[in-house]
């Protein structure tokens, strides 16, 4: 699964030299990526070698993530909503398996990311 600062680029380029065929980024926060250059350009790397690739957000508001999303379409194959992350961070930001108690917020995202 991803994780946060665990699969960055340089690790998953080499997952796929030992045979992976599909790769994840490390699990990024989606206010963060929509607002902030700084952020995206540290925490993000498209590479066409790491492709098929799935981009991880975590967050809790859906024109958020849609506004992160669009920010990495045509860099990745899929997209991702965190909905496993158990630290004390994602229940004070809202997101992770602490979403796992709304699950109509969870519809609500999925369906208008799609």
């Amino acid at each position: 699964a991803p994780m946060v600062n665990q699969s960055e680029l340089a690790f998953r380029l080499l997952a796929r030299r030992h045979g992976a065929q599909l790769t994840y980024t490390p699990m990024l926060n989606s206010t963060q990526f929509a607002m902030s250059q700084t952020y995206r350009q540290d925490n993000f790397d498209a590479h066409a070698e790491d492709r098929p690739l799935v981009v991880q957000f975590c967050g809790d508001d859906p024109a958020t993530l849609i506004a992160a999303a669009r920010m990495v379409e045509g860099k990745c194959d899929a997209i991702e909503l965190n909905c496993g992350c158990p630290q004390a961070i994602a229940r004070r930001g809202h997101y992770g398996a602490f979403l796992l108690d709304e699950p109509d917020l969870i519809v609500s995202i999925v369906e208008q990311l799609t």
